[in-house]
């Protein structure tokens, strides 16, 4: 008899068990799905380069996962405590029918088990089927060629799933017996009659800490807008931890200021069935606000990271293409001929090219030229970090003969400089437009330079082109001069560009190919020490961000929203269970069924919009000051990432919202007394 209780009770209670199962069986999907790209590159056909980007996303996704697999896991916690309260006068009648507290535990360990393995079997099935779609989104957003495609299962992907869940169950199993071990059987039978302890009840204490946890959030808005989050350092989080500390604070004296000012408005507090939803509203947040402010929090990172994070493709791909203006760059530390270089291992450039241009960066002889030079005069309007980094590094100097080389490479207008003239270099400041700005003004104060004792009078405009293909770097800052001036200076860098003759991407690839072969045949030796950039390569790496970027943020997106709103649907279903007995009181006073629907319905509408609003409020902060960090690397599509991020919230947390809903409301309506 008591090995068939579980399976009844499961048929039985499919109602209450039916959110639960859903959001394991999409938390399961999404975890495989997610670990199972690595398995997806045997479809593809790719570039070294993309392969070993690929494989820094899969390591990325799988360190993710672990703390992913916390998150699942506390929610499956907090789920399975639901069910045991949800089950408490049922689990008391079994006590008191003489049934054994290990029994009961056995039989709600069965049950947690059937459970477990009904949604992990339907999430992986899912997910093997909808991670074939992910392979097309992997290929488009790595370019990749998906002639070989075939249906792919991954098995580390499989195991790791079963693997991370199977333990997340174990742990279940002991809480549910560590909890079931601690029940007291008055308890059980009276659990429906009995109020949760209050934690905040003094109106004035509540006012007062309403008022700090204002202030709170205040300075950490003022404080982020001041500093932005372009670095990671103990005053963002001190932002951090003064913007959650306020939001807890905000949480926990709610309740009491709410209701409050409610209650000032006789109006709108006696209308209806209002007193009593207020006072449902009040119960709950005094009670939870440390769940609701971590939801809350939740829901912040969720928007932050969807709307922002997206964001960054438009920026990596108007950085790809200032980035590369040749279609390969070599580069050597020092002064060195690199044709000459390659000529000695036996590698003939002209293979692959018709036209090679190659130019020197010096660093001044003569005396110690630093930034100082052109930072000192504009340091108040540039960022600390910027200022303490670069102010005492060398300034290092272009000839004009070697720019205007590149620039006829790259087909575009030479600079001509008059006797005793420089002009100020910067490939940085495109890229971070508020540099640009201030050095710009720096050209209009600052009409001369003295080196050396002569004064160089400062050309008109800031020079901005790449010198050189490259997925990063560049220089930030340097003069281009008369090559009289360089001559004799100290090589601190040499640089060979060139465009590929014939089918160029093809060539890349050969070249590229090429080359990596010449440095493994000599690794392990220090004769050949050369950097390369083909414009495919850079093309490879700013794909694998953007897959990366997009995979990580969509990943954890999902997860924090499908985390934050069943939290809530879990709570709001436990609220309608406990509070089955005071739906009936209202019933015998008078309500009738369309008043408690309409009560239900603005109890578990407020309950959801509360932290979905004041995350919201965080958001646009968030958002304002993570795309000014964006915008450093190029444009973002804001309205764009923020209408996807809303019509993805809607869909999930109105989901939610009515699932909740409805279950509720059957859940009330159905236990009449």
């Amino acid at each position: 008899m008591y090995s068939k209780l579980p399976f009844k009770n499961v048929r039985r209670s499919f109602k209450d068990y039916t959110l639960y199962f859903l959001t394991l069986t999409f938390g399961v999907c999404i975890f495989y799905i997610f670990n199972s790209i690595e398995a997806q590159k045997a479809m593809m056909s790719v570039s070294r380069s993309t392969a070993d980007i690929m494989k820094t996303l899969t390591w990325l996704i799988g360190a993710i996962s672990i703390f992913v697999s916390f998150i699942l896991g506390f929610l499956i916690v907090y789920a399975n405590n639901f069910l045991i309260r949800r089950r408490k006068k049922e689990i008391g009648i079994y006590l008191t029918l003489g049934m054994e507290k290990r029994r009961v535990a056995k039989i709600l360990l069965v049950e947690t088990f059937l459970i477990g393995m009904i949604s992990l079997g339907a999430g992986l099935v899912s997910g093997l089927f909808l991670s074939q779609g992910l392979s097309v989104v992997t290929a488009k957003l790595f370019e990749a060629d998906m002639t070989a495609y075939r249906f792919i299962f991954s098995v580390n992907a499989f195991i790791k799933t079963i693997m991370y869940f199977g333990i997340i169950y174990l742990i279940v199993m002991v809480f549910c017996t560590v909890s079931i071990s601690k029940f007291k059987l008055i308890d059980l039978i009276n659990a429906e009659k009995k109020n949760e302890m209050q934690k905040l009840k003094s109106i004035p204490v509540t006012i007062v800490l309403f008022i700090i946890s204002i202030i709170f959030i205040g300075c950490a808005y003022g404080l982020v807008l001041k500093n932005g989050i372009a670095s990671f350092n103990t005053t963002l989080i001190f932002e951090m931890i003064l913007g959650a500390l306020g939001t807890f604070l905000f949480f926990a004296s709610l309740s009491g200021f709410f209701l409050r000012v409610i209650q000032t408005n006789k109006k709108i507090y006696l209308k209806g069935l209002n007193a009593f939803i207020l006072r449902q509203i009040n119960s709950r947040i005094n009670t939870a606000y440390i769940s609701i402010s971590l939801i809350c929090l939740m829901l912040f990172c969720t928007i932050g990271i969807l709307s922002t994070g997206l964001g960054m493709n438009n920026a990596l791909n108007q950085g790809f293409k200032f980035n590369t203006p040749y279609d390969v760059s070599l580069e050597v530390n020092g002064d060195g001929n690199i044709i000459e270089a390659l000529k000695k291992y036996k590698f003939d450039i002209y293979k692959y090219t018709d036209k090679v241009v190659q130019i020197s960066i010096y660093q001044y002889k003569k005396e110690n030229l630093t930034k100082s030079i052109i930072l000192k005069p504009i340091e108040k309007d540039i960022p600390k970090s910027v200022s303490r980094f670069f102010m005492g590094t060398p300034l290092y100097l272009i000839k004009l003969s070697d720019y205007n080389s590149l620039m006829n490479l790259q087909e575009k207008k030479e600079v001509s400089l008059e006797d005793k003239q420089v002009a100020v270099f910067s490939d940085y400041a495109d890229a971070v437009p508020s540099l640009g700005k201030t050095i710009r003004s720096y050209i209009n104060i600052n009409p001369a330079i003295v080196i050396s004792g002569t004064h160089y009078k400062v050309y008109d405009k800031l020079i901005t082109n790449r010198m050189e293909t490259s997925a990063g770097g560049g220089v930030f800052l340097a003069l281009i001069v008369p090559d009289s001036l360089a001559n004799g200076s100290i090589v601190n860098q040499s640089i060979a560009c060139f465009n590929c003759k014939g089918d160029r991407k093809v060539m890349q690839d050969k070249f590229e190919s090429d080359m990596y072969a010449l440095s493994d045949k000599y690794k392990n030796t220090d004769k050949f020490k050369m950097g390369m950039a083909t414009k495919e390569s850079v093309r490879s790496i700013s794909a694998g961000a953007k897959a990366m970027i997009t995979f990580i943020c969509v990943y954890l997106g999902l997860i924090f929203l499908i985390t934050s709103a069943a939290l809530l649907a879990l709570q709001q279903m436990t609220e309608a269970s406990d509070n089955r007995y005071r739906y009936n009181i209202i019933r015998k006073v008078g309500a009738d069924d369309r008043m408690i629907r309409s009560a239900l319905f603005k109890q578990i509408a407020i309950y959801f919009l509360l932290p979905l609003c004041v995350a919201c409020i965080h958001s646009i902060v968030g958002i304002k000051v993570a795309n000014d960090a964006i915008i450093s690397v190029g444009g973002v599509n804001v309205i764009g990432n923020i209408i996807i991020t809303a019509i993805l919230i809607v869909a999930v947390y109105g989901a939610y919202f009515l699932a909740t809903y409805f279950s509720s409301r059957s859940l009330i309506l159905n236990s009449r007394m």
